[in-house]
């Protein structure tokens, strides 16, 4: 009975959300919904930025069936590019903020419910996207989307409430940019408020920028946007909301499997809600059905 159990390592990010991730409640959670006739739980804690893909690896390398990502789309992303190139399967507990992926998979938002989709053994395989030399799972962006995301990171306090406060005061004063996109082979000049790579349809809290995205089709959903004038920016959050962002006439959607985004200098950019720093021009490709991933 015993040699047939399979190990399943949860790496949580104790900081992650709105509120931190209170350990000794966790593991409550994982030994009363966890089955034990399935699963031998192995609960580690992320404390500094590297550990989430250095454990994810190190579980993937040793042959570990699943590892959980506890946190947000940023710990996801980290533990995700540890398993690449692995059988091994990722698992979500959506304790971030956004949770964009989680919320794309339909895997629910109580830990509870989460852990207890981990019983089923029912799995997928899904698509990632290489950016350079990193790679993310949901969505990645320029221009506007990553300042925000740069601002959310540094503040202090997390949340829809704070994402929304954050993006109305820097809005008034952002210019759009210009941006020249090679996509898969064909070239596109554009201004842009911000240019979203999406493999899945948001980012989180619900707000789906491609509303046609599939996380298993060997595509991203390329989507720029433009600025919107502020009487119009309600219509334009209504549509974000209902998953309609593809009728406005401020944003265009182009499917794509290898995109290269020249830029006059390095800026941030927004990388599964997490900013980081890369080389001025990025090269994009898919990664198909690169990943397996626990579902509902």
């Amino acid at each position: 009975m015993k040699a047939s159990l399979r190990t399943v390592r949860f790496i949580v990010n104790p900081s992650s959300g709105t509120s931190r991730t209170r350990s000794k409640e966790f593991e409550e959670l994982v030994d009363q919904y966890l089955d034990k006739t399935l699963f031998i739980p192995e609960i580690t804690y992320s404390l500094e930025p590297n550990q989430p893909f250095l454990l994810s690896r190190e579980a993937a390398e040793k042959g570990t069936a699943m590892v959980v990502a506890v946190g947000g789309d940023g710990s996801v992303n980290a533990v995700a590019k540890g398993l690449a190139g692995f059988k091994t399967t990722l698992g979500i507990i959506p304790m971030g903020s956004g949770n964009g992926l989680a919320r794309h998979l339909n895997i629910p938002m109580e830990a509870a419910r989460a852990i207890d989709i981990l019983n089923h053994d029912k799995t997928m395989r899904m698509d990632t996207v290489s950016i350079n030399d990193d790679q993310f799972v949901s969505i990645a962006g320029v221009g506007f989307d990553a300042l925000v995301a740069d601002k959310f990171s540094q503040s202090e306090s997390r949340g829809f409430i704070t994402y929304f406060r954050i993006a109305t005061h820097a809005y008034p004063f952002y210019k759009e940019k210009k941006y020249q996109l090679e996509i898969d082979g064909e070239t596109f000049m554009r201004r842009a408020l911000f240019i979203s790579f999406a493999n899945s349809d948001q980012f989180g809290y619900n707000t789906t920028i491609a509303p046609s995205a599939d996380i298993t089709d060997g595509l991203m959903d390329v989507c720029i946007v433009k600025k919107v004038p502020w009487f119009k920016a309600p219509l334009f959050a209504h549509l974000l909301l209902a998953k309609k962002i593809d009728q406005s006439s401020y944003v265009e959607i182009i499917k794509a499997r290898e995109v290269v985004l020249r830029r006059r200098k390095n800026e941030v950019i927004n990388i599964d809600g997490e900013p980081v720093i890369l080389t001025r021009d990025l090269l994009l490709k898919v990664n198909h059905l690169a990943l397996s991933v626990a579902i509902p």
